[in-house]
């Protein structure tokens, strides 16, 4: 058996929600909305109460161990014990019991009679009562809510007010402004191993249909600008399906899956969660209505659920239209602002932004606190038009080669060691690889790169080489040591320097320049070459029955694991030109070649290429209708942009959904077994937590990953959010 993994053409809605996991004990009477839109409906009164109970009674440290598809029956609620334990310890916990409860439903399915039963299995029997084989199939774990959605309800104050002025204004029902409550518990940082962000947890598919989702700026965190996508999502999903229930079941399961589901099954919700059949459509879209029906009871009932809340006041703040590039630098300068401020008030703005590397984008609209920032117009005024810029800084990547050092690239870009570090994520061994993709600072990315080198000169001192170093604004002794890997005793003996408190900015200090160009010679860098076998701390465990994976093998994950992800993705390949044609024909300079990779689509090259996606249809031969594999070769028209321009956009794309994602998650173990008989890619990847294709390729670069047959070991990377 050999499954294929394709990319559509035509962008699919498909929304994977950033979902928590249930609870129950006893179950509240729950009374059917008032409002006709949101009435519970006929059949679904135990789903909601479930899930009332999930958000009410049962914490984050509460495992509710239940049926997956009668949410009536729960066997058990496992207190475990401590919020500390990772998730693999939890999992520990959980299966123990799990595995139990699976054993009983095994022995009933055997059973001829059900006497002589133990006090646990009669009650096992008389929850379950029939299809018991089915019940040791359907047994799940759900985690309890309460206390993150006490936490949401207390931080919706800050933007609740707007969130309903926002629904009402496009003319839909108030109640969605609980929607956040269910996708993130309106936490405005939240992030989902399928690449979900904000509060209403858009993916970058969806998203980008109604925001600016880039690599300075991402829109789906800022839960203003969300919110307005989300209304018009909502919109458009009740525009085409007339139904409310199918509508908001459609925000999480995708527009065109539900409107499958609505022409097979008709628009009654329950008749579709019980009957529909997709891949996709699994136990997060069959409870998404239910969630939000409970989100909607407990947060009408919020002082009964929730008594002593402490309710965020609403957020008052001004805006202004930036008309031209600007650093942070400069507004922290100029303005008085603080760093803080700056990314609390404007949480679009991503970490290449907030470090500096990029400027903030003109067009952009800034915002700030009512109470200290009233005239930002005039604030705007002040700011010379030396530190205003007509265009974006340009992102720039180095491909590691063997011999080199990152103080050699460092002294070749004009930029600092600790930069590369800093943006790359290098830890203090300092260890790059031969084909690693580094992210270079550059020259002019932010003020403070510029005043770097302006601050610092090397002097001949005869046989001792020094460099003299300006000291700036906010320096102190001990961040200048800690930069140039020295020590406040060398720096204040090196300077005579008595009082180490005394310095002042402008003053100048001398550094040896094997400090300041060179790291710790007790940690020299190191560039891991391909063939070498490098320890790891990673844990490697291999499944039972599967094939033992043999030395090169773990030496291949281990170093998968080393060489990060890029070296092998197309998407950080340059553009080709020298594809072979007939009657060795010259290239076409304003054509060039590429190979897919993952979350790529057609309307992203044509984004990239700066033309219609109609052109790279017609260039390709395609219709709007046809797909496009993974690593297909595709022709992209470069008449608007250079090559670099589009391997830039390209790059900063899959850069920004790599940086997303380790913000968020960790590896915490890799995991070797066999593909299953009849397993799919995308079940290998959302067995437990989803975890991102261009993930699972990264650790198995020695495959084909779309095209894996019976038997073949895979890599598993095993995910968690960090704590």
């Amino acid at each position: 058996m050999v499954f294929k993994l394709t990319i559509r053409v035509v962008l699919a809605v498909f929304v994977f929600a950033f979902l928590s996991l249930p609870a129950q004990a006893s179950l509240p009477k729950l009374q059917p909305a008032d409002e006709t839109h949101f009435a519970i409906p006929h059949g679904f009164e135990d789903r909601v109460a479930f899930w009332v109970d999930v958000y009410s009674k049962h914490s984050t440290s509460h495992a509710i161990v239940h049926d997956s598809n009668d949410l009536s029956i729960v066997y058990e609620v496992v207190d475990l014990g401590s919020n500390r334990l990772s998730r693999r310890e939890r999992d520990r916990i959980t299966d123990k019991v799990k595995a139990g409860y699976k054993k009983i439903l095994r022995k009933l399915a055997r059973a001829k009679n059900f006497t002589g039963l133990s006090n646990k299995e009669m009650a096992v029997y008389r929850l379950v009562k029939k299809d018991f084989n089915k019940a040791a199939r359907s047994i799940r774990v759900q985690i309890g809510q309460k206390d993150r959605f006490r936490g949401g309800i207390e931080r919706s104050g800050l933007y609740m007010e707007e969130i309903e002025r926002i629904i009402r204004n496009h003319g839909l029902p108030i109640e969605l402004s609980v929607l956040p409550h269910v996708e993130s518990s309106f936490q405005l940082s939240a992030y989902s191993s399928a690449g979900a962000a904000g509060i209403w947890q858009f993916t970058r598919g969806t998203g980008r249909m109604f925001m600016k989702i880039g690599y300075d700026v991402d829109e789906r965190l800022d839960p203003i600008l969300a919110t307005t996508a989300a209304a018009k999502l909502l919109k458009l999903n009740y525009k085409n399906l007339k139904n409310w229930p199918l509508a908001i079941t459609a925000y999480n399961h995708g527009l065109q899956g539900m409107k499958r589901a609505q022409k097979k099954h008709g628009s009654n919700i329950k008749r579709v969660v019980d009957s529909y059949r997709s891949r996709i459509f699994g136990f997060a879209s069959k409870n998404f209505y239910a969630e939000f029906l409970a989100a909607l009871h407990v947060v009408r009932n919020k002082e009964k659920y929730f008594p002593n809340l402490n309710i965020m006041l609403p957020v008052k703040m001004t805006s202004l239209h930036f008309t031209d590039y600007v650093h942070v630098d400069t507004l922290i300068d100029h303005w008085g602002m603080t760093l803080e401020e700056i990314k609390e008030y404007n949480p679009s703005l991503r970490k290449p932004v907030l470090s500096g590397e990029k400027r903030i984008p003109m067009g952009f609209v800034f915002k700030a606190p009512q109470r200290s920032y009233a005239k930002l117009a005039s604030l705007y005024d002040t700011i010379p038009q030396s530190r205003k810029y007509s265009s974006q800084v340009r992102s720039k990547w180095h491909t590691v080669s063997r011999g080199d050092t990152l103080s050699g690239i460092a002294l070749r870009y004009g930029t600092s060691v600790q930069k590369l570090k800093n943006y790359n994520n290098i830890g203090r061994k300092n260890r790059i690889y031969a084909g690693q993709v580094l992210n270079l600072p550059g020259t002019g990315r932010s003020r403070h790169s510029s005043q770097e080198r302006e601050t610092i000169q090397r002097v001949n001192l005869g046989d001792r080489q020094m460099v003299r170093y300006k000291i700036r604004k906010r320096d102190n002794l001990t961040k200048i040591a800690r930069r140039f890997n020295t020590d406040i005793k060398e720096l204040a003996r090196l300077n005579r320097i008595n009082d180490l408190h005394s310095i002042h900015p402008g003053q100048w200090l001398k550094i040896p320049a094997s400090k300041a160009l060179i790291q710790n010679e007790n940690e020299p860098e190191k560039v891991i070459q391909i063939a070498r076998k490098e320890s790891s701390a990673i844990a490697l465990s291999v499944n039972k029955r599967d094939v033992k994976p043999t030395a090169d093998k773990l030496g291949q994950v281990k170093l998968a694991h080393l060489e990060r992800l890029n070296q092998n993705r197309p998407a950080f390949r340059p553009v080709s030109f020298n594809v072979e044609k007939k009657n060795n024909a010259a290239s076409d300079p304003n054509v060039g070649w590429i190979t897919v990779d993952f979350d790529e689509t057609l309307s992203h090259y044509a984004e990239w290429a700066g033309v219609s996606v109609r052109k790279v249809l017609r260039f390709n031969g395609l219709s709007r209708q046809a797909s496009l594999s993974i690593n297909e070769r595709v022709k992209v028209p470069l008449n608007r942009v250079t090559p670099d321009e589009f391997e830039e956009r390209r790059q900063e794309y899959h850069k920004a959904i790599q940086e997303d994602f380790f913000n968020n998650y960790e590896i915490k173990r890799l995991v070797v077994r066999n593909v299953k008989k009849g397993e799919t890619l995308w079940e290998i990847c959302n067995d437990n937590i989803i975890i991102p294709f261009w993930l699972l390729s990264s650790y198995n670069t020695d495959k084909n990953i779309n095209s894996l047959s019976v038997g073949e070991p895979i890599v598993i990377p095993m995910i968690a959010p960090i704590a």
